[in-house]
């Protein structure tokens, strides 16, 4: 399978590759780089230990990118772990790589890429002695066996995937903006990614805790401990994307999203519907699934915390025949632990994610992949409010029953086809089905009594079944227009999502919040009310990405989308409406040089509502707009980059009462964010990593019939920042060793859209140090809310309030094979 863009633009045209075949074969003298890395002795001098014929005729074959998982350390190690990994003679004498340390090179590169990242920071050079052989050399020095001499090539991210991991914390290409593999600084909209290095330093375990590391992105509750919910800025986001392929906006995903197969985050800012149809205004979150590996690998990984805390994970990665055209892979997680809340059970989780692939031939690939989930936790709706303040009662306080307890499980089933017919065309076809079930017997806080210390509460039985079918197709070519360059994309997706839903309602005595006792059981349950929802939507999107010359870059597109909805209450239908909406995207991107972008943007998106209003009409679909200018350079020899990005956003058609019916709704809101942006990402030496974040947002009610205009919007804090940083001694007594720390900001906030009462601001600092006894054993020990702050991590309302968890400690053993 050829991999697109690996020559660093973003389209592949033919005249490219041939470009690249050409130079490889003049420094080669028709073979590219293969090694042998056994170093003579001192005394012997350099000396080749093994003998390669590799001729000019492979040269194109061996061009390819290829995977390499080489950790850092000792230098001469990795040599030879290379030297297996490729075939051509590495001569240097033992002396010049003693004491001498490398970053490691991990992802696909061409040899030579690797090897340009295998010496970089080590002070060597290397040039080609012949056609077959390359010598290592110090700056400044000729041994005679030849005139040329190169130093290390930067690599440029080019030969990173945007389907695959990341080298470190600085990601360069992502497919989530475009469904292309795209350098990040040619996108003209903000996206930032974080990726698998990121997760397992800082021990995340939630989407919530990934999200933290990413500028006007925050917790937005549970609803309820069931699932998670986050804010973009501003605005809330609960339906989640898997690999390009987003969960029903309507419904999302009734279970927590576990990361154990999740190579990267990434987090896209703005409206997304153009390519993704419909969905919320504030952006979009895709996960980037494992993808089998060339080579074995076993992993394994145990980490034990605080309030019982437990959580093994295995990854297994293996080619099943071998010309490594079948592959295969899985991982899976046991999650167990209490919680400092006082809960009466403990939560419970398990997940399992095999993925196989078949390279039907060198232009067609085939991928198999399955995911199943499975959950049991407390149901929890948190704090409350009294008067304008959180209720002054301990964060572990707990307003339900032994008895309130949510279950629910997930299965995902897809197929992914890949085929391209030249260097310049390719198309690809998917399919989704996911299905789950959710039941719930929870205690729900109903409200304080005029006491503001009796919490009136209901007890509410519910199951829900979730059936989602989903089909995309895509075509993707490069070709140009005098002196335009084109990569078009054109897609249509289909998809159909039913959600049933029973439920029913008894009373439950009331409870004390400063003072609770638990025992009291649910009153009798009226009728079962049953609803059925169903949406049918197909979307029809193009899209061109353009480069002027050098320095100009266009990406324009649009996308056209039905969506065909029904309601029905108790077999009755309430809602049975068509909507149709066109979401256009301009972007514009100049590079005055080839490490700084400046970049405008306006991008619309579309959200269908249910229902009609009093007059019987259906609502229109809820939009947004936004506009956005920004800078991403890249400093460091391309190590850290950074995004500075300003937008306002602009949400219309929301919901807000009939002022002249009760218990109906019109559509005349509209709610307005407006901000600035700063995320900072990469590796500043060899060692030192950051990801960092600062936000300034303006987020109110611009229009509505009940909430007063000027209202700031519920849980979305003003200024936010978040700064994550570790260090790995290279050399040395201490090689291997490191340690790491953050602190994450968050503002004071308005609990409610009524803004009837005040979240405080906190700052959390979280720690690590950690241990890499060699490229097989690991270990690590994370504090999160190191000096044990008592905050609030998320607001929904009055009757919902989630408490962040205090100091919490976890440590973990890793094994790799």
């Amino acid at each position: 399978m050829n991999t697109w863009g690996n020559t660093g633009s973003s389209r592949p045209a033919t005249r490219d590759r041939a470009l690249w075949y050409r130079m490889g074969a003049l420094l080669t003298g028709g073979s590219l780089l293969a090694l042998a890395a056994i170093p003579a002795s001192a005394d012997e001098g350099a000396q080749p230990v093994r003998e390669t014929a590799q001729g000019s005729a492979q040269l194109a074959q061996a061009a390819e990118a290829q995977r390499f998982d080489i950790p850092a350390g000792d230098l001469q190690t990795a040599l030879l772990a290379f030297s297996q990994a490729v075939d051509l003679q590495l001569l240097y004498p033992a002396e010049m790589t003693a004491e001498r340390q490398t970053q490691g090179v991990q992802g696909s590169y061409t040899p030579e890429e690797a090897l340009s990242r295998l010496l970089a920071g080590t002070g060597l050079q290397y040039r080609f002695s012949d056609a077959n052989t390359v010598t290592l050399t110090k700056p400044g020095t000729q041994d005679g066996a030849g005139p040329l001499q190169l130093g290390p090539i930067t690599v440029e991210g080019a030969t990173e995937s945007a389907y695959g991991p990341v080298d470190g914390y600085k990601a360069s290409r992502s497919a989530t903006a475009t469904r292309t593999d795209t350098p990040l600084i040619d996108v003209p909209q903000a996206i930032q990614v974080v990726p698998r290095e990121v997760i397992e330093d800082q021990k995340a375990n939630s989407l919530a805790d990934v999200a933290k590391n990413v500028s006007n992105v925050q917790a937005g509750g549970t609803f309820g401990n069931r699932a998670e919910v986050l804010r973009i800025r501003g605005f809330e986001q609960f339906a989640f994307t898997s690999d390009g392929m987003t969960s029903n906006p309507f419904f999302g995903d009734e279970i927590f999203l576990d990361l154990a197969n999740v190579e990267r985050v990434e987090v896209l800012k703005g409206p997304a519907s153009v390519l993704y149809g419909q969905g919320g205004p504030g952006g979009l979150v895709n996960l980037v699934t494992k993808k089998p590996l060339d080579e074995p690998r076993y992993a394994a990984d145990v980490t034990v915390g605080s309030y019982e805390f437990v959580r093994p994970t295995v990854d297994v990665s293996t080619p099943l025949n071998a010309s490594k055209s079948l592959k295969f892979r899985v991982n899976g997680a046991y999650q167990r632990s209490d919680s400092f809340r006082d809960y009466f059970i403990d939560s419970e989780r398990v997940f399992v994610a095999p993925i196989g692939t078949w390279d039907i031939s060198p232009d067609t690939r085939l991928t198999l992949s399955a995911q199943y989930a499975e959950q049991e936790n407390q149901f929890d709706r948190g704090l409350t409010a009294v008067g304008d303040r959180v209720a002054d009662v301990p964060h572990s306080r707990y307003f339900g029953e032994r008895f309130s307890k949510y279950e629910a499980d997930q299965t995902r089933l897809r197929y992914l086809l890949e085929h391209e017919f030249n260097d310049s065309w390719k198309v690809r076809n998917s399919a989704r089905f996911v299905t789950g079930n959710a039941s719930r017997f929870s205690a729900d806080n109903r409200g304080l009594q005029a006491d503001n210390r009796t919490l009136d509460r209901r007890t509410f039985r519910q199951h829900d079944d979730i059936r989602e079918l989903r089909l995309q197709n895509d075509v993707i070519g490069a070709f140009e227009t005098g002196l335009l360059e084109h990569e078009v994309l054109i897609g249509v997706e289909a998809a159909r999502a039913e959600r049933e839903v029973e439920y029913a309602i008894a009373s439950l005595a009331p409870i004390d919040i400063f003072d609770p006792v638990y025992g009291a059981q649910p009153g009798t349950f009226g009728s079962s009310t049953t609803t059925d929802n169903r949406i049918n939507n197909v979307g029809l999107y193009l899209q061109d990405q353009v480069s002027i010359g050098d320095h100009w870059q266009v990406l324009a597109g649009g996308r056209f989308d039905y969506a065909d909805i029904r309601s029905k209450r108790n077999g009755a239908v309430t809602s049975d409406q068509t909507e149709r909406e066109f979401s256009p995207r301009l972007g514009l991107v100049y590079k005055p040089v080839d490490r700084v972008s400046l970049y405008a943007s306006y991008s619309q998106s579309f959200q269908p509502e249910i229902g009609s209003t009093y007059a019987g009409s259906p609502f229109e679909p809820e939009t947004g707009e936004q506009y956005e200018v920004g800078v991403k350079t890249e400093f460091f020899d391309r190590r850290v980059s950074t995004t500075l990005a300003a937008f306002q956003l602009t949400r219309e058609n929301v919901l807000t009462a009939d002022p002249d019916n009760p218990g109906f709704s019109v559509q005349t809101g509209e709610q307005r964010s407006r901000g600035v942006e700063l995320d900072i990402t990469g590796e500043i030496l060899p060692g030192w990593k950051v990801i960092a974040s600062g936000a300034y947002i303006d987020a109110e009610v611009t229009e509505d019939n009940t909430i007063e205009v000027g209202n700031r919007l519920a849980n979305v804090p003003e200024i936010s920042g978040s700064l994550w940083s570790t260090y790995e001694f290279q050399r040395g007594s201490l090689k291997g060793f490191g340690f790491g720390g953050g602190l994450f900001a968050v503002g004071a906030r308005k609990g409610d859209l009524e803004n009837t009462f005040d979240v405080d601001g906190y700052v959390r600092t979280d720690a690590t140090v950690f241990y890499n006894y060699s490229e097989n054993i690991q270990t690590s020990l994370n504090i999160q809310n190191l000096f044990d702050v008592e905050y609030i991590e998320a607001s929904r309302g009055r009757r919902e309030i989630h408490p962040g968890a205090p100091l919490t400690v976890m440590g973990t053993l890793s094994l790799t094979f």
